[in-house]
């Protein structure tokens, strides 16, 4: 059964100690405008209630004793982030703070991909001190589109990962979990620590092996209606009689990875990246540079006319190494050909996107149980993770006990 809510005064004094760690009676109440008698019996609330605890007392330079400070007990919870790539898994268990306790990256060697999801996480809760047992979520970035429930729908290319993975990997880690498009949740990572933190509507575009994209309006998160919104690489190329909703048939065939390796060797530069060439000064590679740029162009001003965003973030291993060079090109042309004027920049956290968005999500869902309602739920500022790279429940919280719906 999960906690009351907190009141409006608890949320914002977890809020507070959650941002600066500790915090004494008399710096609450000069924060929060709360006399000194309410905020001391509201501090006792907390305390009872296992959601704070003393941080020891801290020397200041007037004189009388020493002040207690207070801390947000952030181990009642303890979550865990994973983002899958081609070659490897990341995995990070962090407790309520976001602070991470574990962290790895685990090769892949050819085992399925759930088995290989669940090593990586088994391997960063033993650094962490827990069993996967003792998690209360993790949620996995995943290719593919996901259910409004939290579990794959349909993904291509990846024979191996298919629905039904959340209930083989709950099982297998004994643990709740939840799956979440890694675009969405690289958009998620963008709008709190990069360069899309200060912008209420924007488009993420992920441009690697495939082609994606995830949009947010007015600080939401657009799904659509069947978790397809942001599937630009089953968006049609062209008006032939090629399959439709398909990425061979879809903008995927214009740029995804495979259409820039076969346009690499168009431009006589086979051997080479796409990403070599994009991030070198190579006057070999203008040519290829600048049609990448146009087939950018392009997507950007489909995704431009349809919602409009104010900023459209580059991201992917194409994106980031395209860097701003590419960015800015793709922007003159819109701008030189049409009245769309939207502004493209890089992404402002590069790779590992995926894993901080992941772990940001687990964090959020966590708060929103512990504390019976949205803490830290700004759309543009919630959660802040840290990486290596008025009525509450009398029951004292336990995360060993304690468990999500998935």
């Amino acid at each position: 059964m999960a906690p009351k809510a907190l009141s409006v005064n608890e949320l914002r004094v977890i809020e507070l100690l959650l941002a600066h760690r500790s915090l004494s009676r008399s710096d609450l109440a000069a924060a929060t405008g709360l006399s000194k008698p309410a905020t001391n019996d509201l501090i006792a609330r907390l305390v009872e209630a296992g959601l704070v605890v003393e941080a020891g007392e801290v020397g200041t330079s007037r004189r009388g004793p020493n002040a207690m400070h207070f801390r947000a007990a952030t181990d009642v919870a303890v979550v865990a982030g994973v983002e899958m790539q081609p070659t490897h898994v990341s995995a990070v268990v962090a407790d309520l703070a976001g602070d991470p306790l574990g962290e790895v990256d685990v090769p892949r060697r050819g085992e399925d991909a759930a088995a290989h999801v669940a090593t990586a996480v088994r391997a960063a809760a033993i650094e962490a001190g827990h069993e996967t047992a003792h998690l209360w979520q993790v949620v996995v970035g995943t290719p593919g589109v996901v259910t409004p429930d939290g579990d794959l729908d349909f993904v291509s290319e990846h024979p191996d990962w298919r629905t039904g993975q959340r209930d083989r990997l709950a099982t297998a880690l004994r643990c709740p979990v939840h799956l979440e498009n890694d675009v969405n949740l690289a958009a998620l990572a963008e709008a709190r620590t990069g360069n899309a933190r200060d912008a209420a509507s924007f488009t993420l575009l992920r441009l690697d092996e495939g082609l994606g994209a995830a949009t947010v309006l007015d600080g939401a998160l657009l799904r659509g209606a069947h978790g397809y919104a942001g599937e630009l690489g089953l968006a049609p190329a062209g008006f032939d009689e090629a399959p439709i909703g398909t990425p061979d048939a879809g903008l995927q065939c214009k740029l995804g990875r495979r259409a820039l390796q076969e346009l690499l060797g168009d431009c006589d530069l086979g051997g080479r990246t796409p990403e070599q060439v994009l991030a070198s000064d190579d006057p070999a590679g203008a040519g290829f540079r600048s049609e990448v740029a146009r087939r950018v162009a392009v997507v950007v001003t489909t995704v431009c006319t349809l919602l409009d965003p104010e900023l459209v973030v580059l991201t992917g291993s194409v994106g980031i190494a395209g860097g701003d060079r590419l960015a800015h090109a793709a922007e003159t042309l819109i701008r030189g050909a049409s009245p769309l004027r939207p502004r493209v920049v890089p992404t402002g956290i590069g790779a590992g996107a995926g894993v901080t968005g992941a772990l940001a999500l687990a964090v959020d869902h966590a708060r929103d149980h512990v504390y019976g309602r949205p803490a830290h739920r700004r759309p543009q500022s919630p959660t802040t993770i840290r990486s290596k790279s008025s009525q509450l429940s009398p029951t004292r919280l336990d995360a060993r006990t304690r468990r999500s719906p998935s």
